[in-house]
């Protein structure tokens, strides 16, 4: 009988580790991607539309971009937030862009910017992908873009930093995506 202790702990010991493996692989998965605001995916237009008018947000311009109608909305309180960009598909909410930009920003403070978004990201949601690094002249402007991605079964979001310089004029921007697939 004590010689089978040992097996016994050994096998207690592995189904003690499952166990707390499966918990914390489940923390992340577990975690749906949501749209900002509160909202939630297929919202109609129309309640989004009372909505920003309840926020005092201003929709500047409707276009349709790749199939999608898409409202671009300015005037939503958020630290540094320049522009959201709204996407429907059949009438329904399935993607939220939010634009950061702030003009007295250096590179660097888009990189801190960035690092802390996606730092919340990773312990919220796991890990992200990189989907995108690249650093290539254009002429005189150097266009810049660096992207992550975390993906759930129904949905996913991405990180972008992109920006554009020339010896006159920059242009920098952090966007997150929030996506309904």
């Amino acid at each position: 009988m004590k010689a089978d202790r040992p097996l016994l702990h050994l096998f207690l010991l592995g189904l003690l580790l499952a166990l707390c493996l499966a918990v914390s692989g489940s923390l992340h998965a577990a975690d749906s991607i949501e749209p900002p605001f509160g909202l939630s995916w297929g919202l109609s237009k129309e309640r989004l539309a009372s909505l920003l008018q309840g926020a005092k947000a201003k929709v500047v311009q409707k276009r349709v971009l790749g199939g999608r109608d898409a409202w671009d909305v300015e005037g939503l309180v958020q630290a540094n937030l320049h522009q959201t960009v709204f996407f429907f598909r059949n009438g329904g909410l399935v993607e939220v862009e939010l634009q950061y930009q702030n003009k007295s920003w250096l590179d660097s403070d888009y990189n801190s910017f960035m690092g802390k978004l996606r730092m919340s990201l990773e312990n919220k949601f796991g890990p992200g992908k990189l989907i995108a690094r690249s650093k290539n002249p254009q002429g005189d402007v150097v266009q810049t873009i660096t992207g992550y991605e975390w993906v759930q079964p129904a949905n996913a979001i991405q990180l972008i930093y992109f920006s554009a310089e020339s010896p006159s004029q920059v242009f920098r921007m952090v966007s997150l995506h929030y996506k309904a697939l």
